[in-house]
């Protein structure tokens, strides 16, 4: 990733969806037509992107804390932690406001083209307001620099304090405000090396903040680990959590149907003669026994049972058709593991029988 490629990314527009063809005008199309609008809408439709509620939450808590981060003097400016299990989607879910944030920020133009400032007299240079990078596994300060400096299209080599002072002059010459350190999960603190990552995470802080920017960490599984127990980091650590829907509560659960009423509106329109709340009402219980209320296998999930059920000239919404469709290993195994707890037998009469035994 570099700041060219973020930047075609964030104006850049995602594969749009057909107009929804009603069953009736589709069994009319010539078959070419046919052909034409059936692979769109299997190649688009497992791919969509549908606003999840508790994704909105999120988003609204990080722009507001953006927002008074921008309004604090320059300075050590408070970190924003995104915490999150794995596959509940934290990248996608940072990338995603990142973007809309970016477009809000530059003006539309050029997909292709950085735009330019002037941080100083006489000196131009590309505008480069966000900068994302991902750390590696056992990540040292180098490779932190390396990164930043990749990303901004600047040579890495050196040592690390000559590249360290290569990273505060060229975040302050592209116009930096947003620095988003992703998979901080794999920073290790069991060595010196590690620490001292953890240590220069707060000095990029303290750097980005004289320049009016903010620090954005995203991780899987941060509570309870080095990063959200060091003392300095907690000090100025805001934490937003992600996580999958649950159903044990009553809130929960209006989340989760609410949820699924918006897949609705989104796909039922492609498939008319399934009616409305099949999935937000009906299923919606046996839904997230398959997904276990992450968003990226309840929309495939959904997707790929509609596309099955049109191309079969099948009209009813079954358990079976939501059955045949594969999911992820990692959802494959939670059900199997929910099927298997509710299967499991009392074990009052093997106690019984043991009781009477004696």
């Amino acid at each position: 990733m570099d700041a060219r490629m973020w930047h075609r990314q964030a104006l850049g527009t995602g594969p749009e969806l057909p107009q929804p063809a009603p069953t009736a005008v589709f069994d009319s199309l010539p078959t070419t037509e046919q052909d034409d609008y059936w692979a769109e809408l299997s190649h688009t439709l497992p791919a969509l992107v549908v606003p999840s509620v508790l994704a909105q939450r999120a988003e609204q808590r990080l722009s507001r804390l953006l927002a008074i981060n921008d309004r604090r003097p320059p300075g050590a400016k408070s970190v924003i932690g995104i915490d999150a299990p794995f596959a509940v989607g934290k990248s996608t879910f940072v990338k995603s406001w990142a973007h809309r944030a970016y477009r809000d920020r530059v003006s539309p133009g050029t997909s292709y083209v950085l735009p330019t400032w002037t941080p100083e007299p006489e000196v131009t240079a590309d505008w480069v307001p966000q900068v994302y990078i991902t750390l590696r596994a056992a990540s040292r300060i180098k490779d932190i620099n390396a990164s930043i400096l990749a990303f901004l299209g600047y040579p890495s080599e050196g040592l690390v304090r000559v590249t360290t002072t290569r990273v505060v002059k060229v975040l302050a010459t592209h116009g930096v405000r947003l620095l988003i350190v992703d998979d901080v999960h794999m920073l290790k603190t069991t060595h010196a090396e590690g620490r001292d990552v953890l240590d220069y995470l707060k000095f990029l802080n303290t750097e980005l903040g004289e320049l009016g920017g903010t620090m954005i960490l995203v991780g899987a599984h941060l509570e309870g680990g080095p990063l959200y127990q060091d003392p300095q980091i907690t000090g100025r650590l805001d934490k937003i959590t992600l996580a999958a829907y649950e159903i044990t509560t009553l809130g929960g659960r209006r989340d989760w149907q609410r949820f699924l009423a918006r897949l609705e509106e989104v796909l039922l329109p492609y498939f008319d003669t399934v009616p409305v709340g099949v999935f937000s009402q009906e299923l919606a219980g046996y839904v997230w026994r398959r997904t276990q209320g992450y968003v990226g296998d309840t929309v495939r999930l959904l997707a790929q049972a509609l596309l099955a059920r049109f191309d079969n000239a099948e009209d009813a919404m079954t358990r079976e058709s939501l059955q045949a469709v594969p999911l992820s290993a990692r959802a494959a195994t939670a059900e199997a593991d929910l099927v298997a707890a509710a299967a499991a037998p009392s074990n009052r009469r093997n106690r019984q029988t043991k009781t009477d035994a004696s």
